[in-house]
């Protein structure tokens, strides 16, 4: 059995935190007593799309890192993850267009480039956040979906929206091997509560609300003593979310027009929060736009309550 096919859901989670390690070639990586391999790939593209490649005799590892917050990130991850990719594809979800960020194909490249080069072995995928939608994107235009093992996605935007037919039937063929956990508290999950489609199969995560940043970086995981997730079955709170989700996706031409004149990002910071809390008071079945309206609060006040220490 491969060392990935032996990892607990709790031991994902902890090597998928690992992408935001800024992992250095030549490392060795393990999680408890599980070897995966060593560093054999950092990747740090024009784009800013992040990922460590690890390698070991029979399987290989591909860690797609997620965006950093405001208070870890530099004016040039605010600039490679936000306004060119995560706000982007917030604004090509809500208008309904197809835009694909550079982020995104070159994950796609990495994909089938490591694909190429280690013919033959079995591929994992991990990703959260950004990550997730990054690994999303590489899927769905995987050259060789029979070289790719299984692929866990954490807390990402759902872009099945901006898929073609063809990227959809391709991640149909991979479905039952990739696994997209989804925290529905999560701000940064909106759009991804249509089971059907998706990127890989639904793993709904046993969840309650909490502060949006905690809880989009597996604060509302709960494991059990063996180390699995603690998930739950599809229930009225999932389907209306679902419901809300799609209304706002339906009618939100005013935000989708916003996210496009949005300009530097102390801008962004300063009106995304203002004009989001608009638009909450403004529909009444808003609460998709208050998972929009806590993401951005809870990113400032962190960096206030940061900036007083």
């Amino acid at each position: 059995m491969s060392v990935n096919a032996q990892l607990t859901d709790r031991e994902r989670v902890e090597l998928t935190k690992k992408a935001y390690d800024e992992l250095q070639l030549g490392d060795t990586i393990k999680i408890d007593q599980h070897y995966l391999g060593t560093v054999c790939r950092n990747v740090y593209a024009k784009d800013g799309m992040r990922a460590f490649v690890i390698s070991s005799p029979n399987e290989i590892t591909i860690l797609f890192k997620g965006s950093y917050g405001f208070k870890k990130g530099t004016p040039q991850t605010w600039r490679d993850e936000w306004i060119k990719t995560n706000l982007p594809i917030l604004k090509a979800l809500l208008a309904r267009k197809r835009t694909i960020p550079s982020q995104l194909k070159s994950a796609a490249h990495l994909l089938n480039q490591t694909i190429n080069q280690f013919k033959g072995s079995r591929i994992y995928i991990y990703g959260h956040s950004l990550g997730s939608i990054n690994a999303q994107f590489a899927l769905a235009n995987c050259r060789h979906p029979e070289a790719i093992a299984a692929a866990y996605l954490y807390e990402g935007t759902n872009i099945w929206l901006l898929l073609t037919p063809a990227e959809r039937r391709q991640v149909a063929k991979m479905r039952e091997k990739i696994f997209n956990y989804v925290d529905i508290y999560d701000p940064v999950t909106l759009g991804i509560t249509e089971t059907h489609h998706m990127v890989g199969k639904l793993c709904y995560v046993d969840s309650e609300p909490m502060q949006p940043i905690k809880q989009h970086m597996w604060g509302g995981y709960h494991f059990n003593a063996d180390g699995s997730l603690k998930l739950r079955k599809v229930d009225q709170a999932f389907l209306a979310e679902s419901r809300s989700e799609r209304k706002l996706l339906a009618r939100s031409g005013d935000l989708a027009d916003f996210l496009e004149k949005m300009g530097s990002a102390e801008e962004v910071k300063k009106l995304a929060t203002d004009k989001i809390e608009q638009l909450v008071q403004r529909y009444p079945d808003h609460k998709s736009l208050a998972k929009l309206a806590a993401l951005f609060e809870g990113e400032r006040n962190d960096k206030l309550s940061h900036r007083k220490k």
